[in-house]
C-alpha cells in the first residue's frame, strides 16, 4: 500500500494529465452520442448558425468602415462586377456559413425529409401532388374566325434578364447559353394573350446574360427600348424561373394539368433610391390575390427584395418566377396560360379604352366556344 501511494505521489502530474484526458474523452464521447440523435443535431446546427450569423452581421454593422467591399475585392467568390443591381442577395460571412451548414439542416416539421436523409433510396420519392378543383376555362377553337381583334398598341411587355434560365426536366440543365425555357414561357404568354384575348404583346428575346453579373444592367437597356418603342405598355413583366425548390414544392395540379408554382418578386429602395416601389408592390399583391381566388395554389405569394430589378422604369413592372428548376417547360407554360386570363382582366381594368382596335371594337376577356 505504501509503495502504491509512493508511486502515485511521484507520478502525480502524469496521472493528473491522464485523468484530464480521460474526462475530456468521456465528455467528447457523450457529446457524439447526443449529437447522433437527429433532432438534437438539428437544433445544435441551427443554434450555431444563428449565433455565428448574428455575431458576424453585428460586427459588420458596428465597424467604422464596412469591410464587405474589401472582402469582395480580395476573395473571388465574393467579387461582383457591374452595379449593385446585379447582386441578387447581399453576400456576407453569415450567409456563407448558412450555406455551408445547409446540408446538415433538416426541417423538424417534415418527417418525410428526415426519412429521405436517412434512407438514400427514398430521395427520389415524391408524395402525391395536391389537386385543386377549379372551373376549367372555356376551350377556344384554333380557327382564325374565333380570334378576337388585336389591340392597336402593345399593352403588355415581356423581357428576360436571365435569358438562359431553363428547366431541368426538359433540358437536363438549369441554364443554357442563349435562350432557355423562360423564353418559351414568355412566347406562350404572348400567344395566349394575342390569340385568346386580343391583347397585343411586345416580347423581347434579347439575350441579356452573356455576362451574368451584368445581366440587370443589360436588361435595363432592353426594358427601356421596349417601353420607348411601345409607349402604350400597361404591364411590364421580367420572366424568370425559380431555383432551390423540391419537386413537391414546385408543382400544383389545376384542371387536371401539372403546373409550376408562380412567385412574384418586387424590388425596394433598400440599396438604391426607389421611392415609388410600393406602387409595384400593390400591383403585385392585386395580381397574387386574383390568382389565389381563381386558381388556389398557383401562386406562392409576393416577395420583397433589396434590389430594384429595373422596376423603377414602370409602376406596374413585376418579376415573375414561373416554376423552378424542378419543373419542365411544359408545366411552366401551363401556369403562364392560366395567368394570361388574369393579366387580360387586369389590363382591361387599368385602361379599358386602350384595348379597342382601329375599328373601335373591344375584345372580350372570355369567349365561349361555338
Amino acid at each position: 500500500m505504501y509503495r502504491l501511494r509512493y508511486y502515485m505521489y511521484r507520478n502525480r502530474y502524469v496521472l493528473r494529465r491522464m485523468y484530464n484526458w480521460l474526462v475530456c474523452g468521456l465528455i467528447f464521447f457523450a457529446l457524439l452520442l447526443v449529437l447522433s440523435f437527429q433532432p438534437v443535431r438539428q437544433g445544435f446546427c441551427d443554434f450555431v448558425g444563428i449565433v455565428t450569423e448574428t455575431g458576424a452581421d453585428l460586427a459588420f454593422r458596428c465597424s467604422e468602415r464596412d469591410p464587405r467591399g474589401l472582402l469582395r475585392a480580395a476573395i473571388p467568390s465574393l467579387a461582383w462586377s457591374g452595379s449593385t443591381e446585379d447582386i441578387p442577395e447581399l453576400v456576407t460571412p453569415g450567409s456563407i456559413l448558412s450555406a455551408l451548414l445547409a446540408p446538415f439542416r433538416v426541417k423538424a416539421g417534415s418527417p418525410l425529409e428526415l426519412v429521405q436523409r436517412e434512407i438514400a433510396m427514398l430521395e427520389d420519392y415524391n408524395p402525391e401532388i395536391p389537386a385543386v378543383k377549379v372551373e376549367p376555362p372555356p376551350e377556344i377553337k384554333e380557327d382564325s374566325s374565333s380570334r378576337p381583334p388585336l389591340s392597336d398598341q402593345a399593352l403588355i411587355g415581356i423581357y428576360h434578364t436571365h435569358t438562359g434560365e431553363t428547366y431541368n426536366l426538359t433540358d437536363g440543365t438549369d441554364r443554357v447559353t442563349g435562350r432557355g425555357g423562360v423564353v418559351d414561357v414568355g412566347e406562350a404568354l404572348k400567344k395566349e394573350l394575342e390569340e385568346k384575348y386580343g391583347i397585343k404583346v411586345a416580347h423581347s428575346t434579347t439575350v441579356n446574360d452573356v455576362n451574368y453579373n451584368a445581366a440587370y444592367a443589360e436588361s435595363e437597356k432592353d426594358a427601356r427600348t421596349l417601353l420607348a418603342e411601345n409607349p402604350g405598355i400597361q404591364i411590364l413583366l421580367d420572366i424568370h424561373r425559380d431555383a432551390g425548390k423540391s419537386r413537391q414544392n414546385s408543382l400544383v395540379k389545376i384542371n387536371g394539368q401539372d403546373c409550376g408554382i408562380i412567385m412574384l418578386v418586387v424590388g425596394s429602395g433598400a440599396r438604391a433610391p426607389f421611392p415609388t416601389w410600393k406602387q409595384n408592390y400593390n400591383f403585385a399583391m392585386e395580381l397574387a390575390g386574383m390568382m389565389d381566388k381563381k386558381y388556389p395554389g398557383l401562386c406562392c405569394g409576393v416577395r420583397v427584395k433589396e434590389g430594384r430589378y429595373n422596376q423603377f422604369l414602370h409602376p406596374r413592372a413585376v418579376l415573375l418566377e414561373v416554376g423552378s428548376t424542378s419543373n419542365s417547360t411544359g408545366e411552366a407554360v401551363n401556369s403562364i396560360r392560366l395567368l394570361a386570363g388574369l393579366l387580360a382582366e387586369k389590363s382591361k381594368e387599368i385602361a379599358p379604352d386602350a384595348q379597342k382596335n382601329s375599328a373601335g371594337q373591344e375584345p372580350e376577356a372570355e369567349y365561349e366556344p361555338d
